[in-house]
């Protein structure tokens, strides 16, 4: 709880990435996925970070409007749009990066070397966490619908 809660705290503390304005983590991970991901849209985007395309257009619609990204349709049909970052998203981009390279570091620094098996535990371990999660998250959202159907 302790980790996740310093997570908390760090989502809400907008930071510097070297453009006029400053980012929440949503936003300049947002950024980074659209970044990495060149043949992307909405829903690609919404499945790297792990929440709603709902939540991920809001996101997207606010960074379109503060001009570090933009939209771009027809790449692979008239229907579909893309996203692209601006020159500015990708100033925040590379600060990003070089930030996560930092933050890295710090962490390897303090855990060690590890080999091929420990990296292969962590992973798993996270892996574990993240499904739990999911299927916590199905159960929830399931049980709000169902509750909402009988109150109708």
């Amino acid at each position: 709880m302790r980790i996740r809660n310093k997570m908390n705290i760090m989502e809400d503390l907008p930071r510097d990435f070297g453009v006029e304005d400053l980012l929440h983590l949503s936003e300049i991970h947002t950024l980074q996925a659209i970044g990495k991901t060149p043949e992307n849209n909405i829903r690609i985007i919404a499945g790297l970070l792990g929440v709603t395309p709902s939540a991920t257009s809001q996101v997207i619609t606010r960074l379109t409007r503060r001009g570090l990204v933009k939209k771009v349709r027809g790449l692979r049909n008239e229907k579909e749009v893309a996203l692209e970052l601006t020159e500015k998203g990708q100033v925040a981009f590379r600060n990003h990066e070089e930030v996560h390279a930092r933050m890295y570091e710090m962490v390897a620094g303090r855990v060690g070397p590890l080999n091929d098996k420990e990296r292969d535990l962590i992973n798993r371990i996270f892996s574990a966490f993240e499904s739990v999660y999911d299927q916590r998250i199905t159960e929830l959202t399931q049980g709000q619908e169902s509750r909402h159907r009988e109150r109708s």
